[in-house]
């Protein structure tokens, strides 16, 4: 019994160790526009929020369907990073960012929204009554941020954690057998 307990006890120990630099990742957690969102209306802003607190040097991309920048200046507050949306075009855009996370793990990814402005009013010969529509809404509940580099390391780990305890266990159980036979 003392064995099987300090099996236990090491197999806790080594899942413990093993997993806690995978835990000081930054990961997304909050993204306005949101990932594969399509919206109506220009957003007046690109604004990401972090699991922690993002360093300075924090990068922020967003690239427009022409290729250019459709950002203002990047500001950095805490768990935020953010800009002006400068576009006024339709089309797909890419949300880049870039950060080294508390670990010094480089965390670099992007997702895309898309931008559909309604198309502008055709001239007519006849008089046209100016009417307002009414307003889109820009804003959306964010999905959550894959990284698209990382490794999910805690399931593998937590398996062979696992599967240590079951051979373990299973070893101690034949020496018994052996031993009082």
């Amino acid at each position: 019994m003392k064995r099987l307990t300090l099996i236990f006890a090491a197999m806790a120990g080594l899942v413990l160790t093993v997993a806690s630099p995978a835990l000081a990742h930054n990961t997304l957690v909050k993204a306005e526009p949101a990932k594969d969102q399509v919206m109506t209306a220009a957003p007046a802003e690109v604004k990401l929020q972090f699991l922690s607190t993002l360093k300075p040097a924090t990068k922020l991309t967003v690239t427009g369907p022409d290729g250019a920048s459709a950002i203002g200046a990047v500001k950095v507050e805490g768990k935020f990073i953010s800009a002006p949306f400068t576009a006024t075009v339709s089309g797909l855009y890419t949300v880049g960012y870039e950060l080294v996370s508390d670990d010094g793990h480089p965390v670099k990814t992007s997702y895309t929204f898309t931008l559909q402005l309604p198309p502008p009013p055709q001239p007519t010969a006849e008089p046209v009554r100016v009417t307002e529509p009414p307003a889109a809404s820009s804003q959306a509940v964010a999905a959550p941020e894959k990284k698209s580099n990382d490794t999910p390391w805690l399931p593998w780990i937590g398996g062979a954690a696992v599967a240590g305890l079951l051979v373990g266990g299973l070893i101690t159980v034949l020496r018994n057998r052996r031993e009082r036979a």
